[in-house]
């Protein structure tokens, strides 16, 4: 595996995870649908709910193999987004193949998922969730309904998602928005709040206006909101791309003082004189670990009290980094 260094990271054509909530009927779905070219899995058989106009290919499985096998099809090359309705359904779908693959030990005496059932469930949710975006390539969507719990005084909107499952479902995700309507106007929030988790990156943060939509009016949000994300990145990239011959100057520079270092007086001068250094990006971390790589070989250690460096063969104390 390559150590890739933040000026050299390349993000480009990245593919987003993201998790919707919301009460029902807030438009979770058709939100979700307006991805770049979806395709639905519909555990929650709702695709009829849905207005025609803003219908898209859907599959609907009665188990969770035929899921994965059709997600095998070489149909699913044409497709950029996976949307899965709802989470909380697929999660019982992942119940029902756990206790039916291994039941002596995913399955309850009672009939019902046991804890060891549940860590495979956890699992495989991760894995499918990584599957789609990396092994098949897309984006992903998750789209969940939410229950009101309270706490004290305050009402709280939590996953509707049954056991330990609704812990680890934000894992994967890159951002997630809570949906609601406020007066006459669709919220999505990205900035988690005490009555909801949130989620937000790349740019995306805060309270955000769903367009209202009309019979002329595109369904695209999320594609528009990830095009933004990838506008981003790149901004992003493009900082280390502007500050990458200062950085290379600083490198070389910080090279030669570190060679410089053959004595004690060297190794105590070293922190002084690697300030003086006009450095950009990680050049002034990256040349303190070659000082201590080269200190360490010369057997120098670090006097706590004193703050120097002393020869007496002793190695170099890992709270010496700062000072390098």
């Amino acid at each position: 595996m390559a150590i890739i260094k933040p000026q050299y990271m390349d993000f480009t054509g990245k593919k987003f995870s993201m998790l919707i909530s919301g009460s029902p009927g807030t438009g979770k779905t058709t939100l979700a649908l307006s991805a770049p070219n979806p395709l639905l899995i519909d555990f929650d058989k709702g695709i009829s709910r849905v207005k025609a106009q803003h219908r898209v290919p859907t599959i609907q499985a009665t188990n969770y193999e035929e899921v994965l096998k059709d997600l095998e099809s070489p149909e699913m090359a044409e497709f950029k987004t996976i949307v899965i309705d709802t989470g909380g359904s697929l999660v019982t779908f992942l119940q029902d193949w756990a206790m039916r693959i291994n039941p002596t030990t995913n399955r309850k005496k009672d009939g019902g998922i046991s804890l060891q059932g549940f860590g495979a469930v956890k699992s495989e949710f991760i894995r499918f969730t990584s599957q789609l975006q990396y092994t098949s390539n897309k984006h992903v969507i998750y789209v969940f309904h939410t229950v009101e719990e309270k706490d004290r005084d305050i009402v709280k909107q939590r996953l509707l998602c049954e056991g330990a499952a609704r812990n680890i479902v934000w894992q994967p995700c890159d951002i997630g928005c809570f949906l609601q309507v406020i007066g006459t106007n669709r919220i999505a929030g990205f900035t988690p709040t005490e009555e909801y988790f949130a989620k937000g990156s790349y740019g995306v943060a805060g309270e955000r206006k769903i367009t209202t939509l009309t019979e002329s009016t595109p369904n695209d949000y999320i594609t528009r909101l990830f095009e933004q994300m990838q506008l981003s990145l790149k901004a992003e990239s493009a900082i280390f791309g502007e500050r990458e011959k200062e950085y290379n100057e600083a490198i070389e520079t910080g090279k030669e003082l570190v060679e410089s270092i053959n004595d004690i007086e060297s190794a105590n001068a070293f922190a002084d004189n690697l300030k003086k250094i006009d450095h950009a990006l990680t050049s002034e971390k990256e040349i303190g670990r070659m000082a201590k790589k080269r200190i360490k070989e010369l057997g120098y250690s670090w006097n706590r009290s004193l703050r120097v460096w002393e020869v007496n063969g002793g190695e170099v104390s890992d709270n010496a980094v700062a000072t390098v």
